[in-house]
């Protein structure tokens, strides 16, 4: 008995080599018209991501109609690549493509939240997305870089985390945590990218015992780092000289609730200072000004107030305040996240 294992890339070339072919329109036995434009397929592929594709012809005419060529072509190379790779501006369409052919879209593709933002960061090249799963990951890195997602990130997204100024950890002792972790996770891999990861350290910020008896001790194999580390003690024992590097800024937002023009006092709205920009984020549900907002969690209190007729209001009304582990206080009627 012979027992012939194929190499690792073996399917893959084979998806590419189907994809090219569909490409080209080599040995396609399906067809769609769309406003004029022909485009053939491989049932077969087609069938594996749905069984929509089984119906006749003419109702996937009519569903394809309604979209622009970007969504349906993006739709397509995903039933063939299992990748997307679309603009902003066509993704809701894709997404609502998507559910009715029956197409199973990765999870990471439709929302971003703490649980899968490791994810999405190295998976979508969608700019909205990557934005949202960077913001936060930096805002629940003490918890997220103890994890498997993170353990399994690439160099480079490990490195645009790192060096982030927004990188909310307690201490930089933190930061040289997670780069011994990462590292170690596959020392004999990884050790080549530690001179790399060490230089979004901030050495500067950490005590003087922590340098030598830690991170030292971890970069003994490393000679670019060993350079940059003993140079550290040496400023260290300069009592003159004063640190070019500055601690990391925990990433700020504040909430302005309600208003004094009862047109516009029904709202909650946003400064992200990422963004340097407001946005409106939630309706109170009711016009009234005066009154007070307390947080509890993750909910803002809106009690009391007057409404329109100067009537003195006992409502309490609550709103989800949704910042999850990101820290924040409250002083007076806006609230400092």
């Amino acid at each position: 008995m012979y027992l012939v294992k194929a190499k690792p890339d073996f399917a893959a070339k084979r998806v590419e080599y189907l994809y090219e072919a569909f490409q080209q329109n080599k040995k396609c036995d399906t067809l769609f018209a769309v406003r004029g434009r022909e485009i053939h397929a491989h049932l077969v592929v087609l069938m594996a991501c749905s069984e929509i594709f089984m119906k006749k012809e003419n109702l996937l005419n009519d569903v394809f109609s309604d979209y622009d060529d970007e969504v349906i072509d993006a739709i397509l190379k995903y039933c063939y690549t299992g990748e997307i790779n679309i603009g902003d501006k066509h993704r809701k369409k894709l997404l609502e493509l998507a559910n009715r052919l029956e197409v199973n879209i990765p999870p990471q593709f439709k929302t971003v939240n703490k649980s899968n933002c490791l994810n999405v960061l190295k998976s979508t090249a969608d700019s909205e997305l990557l934005r949202k799963a960077m913001d936060l990951t930096l805002g629940n890195f003490e918890t997220l870089h103890k994890t498997k997602d993170f353990l399994n990130l690439p160099v480079f997204n490990v490195n645009e985390i790192l060096k982030s100024n927004y990188l909310n950890v307690p201490s930089e002792e933190d930061v040289f945590n997670a780069v011994k972790l990462w590292v170690n996770h596959d020392n004999a891999n990884r050790k080549s990218d530690l001179a790399q990861l060490m230089r979004s350290v901030r050495l500067s910020l950490l005590p003087l015992e922590f340098i030598v008896n830690e991170v030292m001790t971890f970069c003994l194999s490393c000679a670019e780092c060993m350079t940059t580390i003993r140079q550290e003690i040496i400023n260290k024992n300069d009592k003159s000289f004063v640190p070019r590097e500055t601690p990391r800024r925990i990433i700020q937002k504040m909430a302005l609730v309600g208003g004094s023009n009862l047109d516009e006092a029904n709202t909650i709205d946003i400064f992200d200072e990422l963004k340097n920009s407001w946005s409106l984020s939630k309706n109170i549900g009711i016009n009234k000004y005066y009154f007070a907002s307390v947080l509890m969690g993750d909910w803002i209190l809106i009690i009391g107030g007057k409404n329109s007729s100067w009537r003195t209001l006992t409502s309490v009304e609550q709103q989800h305040w949704g910042l999850g582990d990101e820290r924040r206080s409250i002083v007076g009627g806006s609230l400092w996240a």
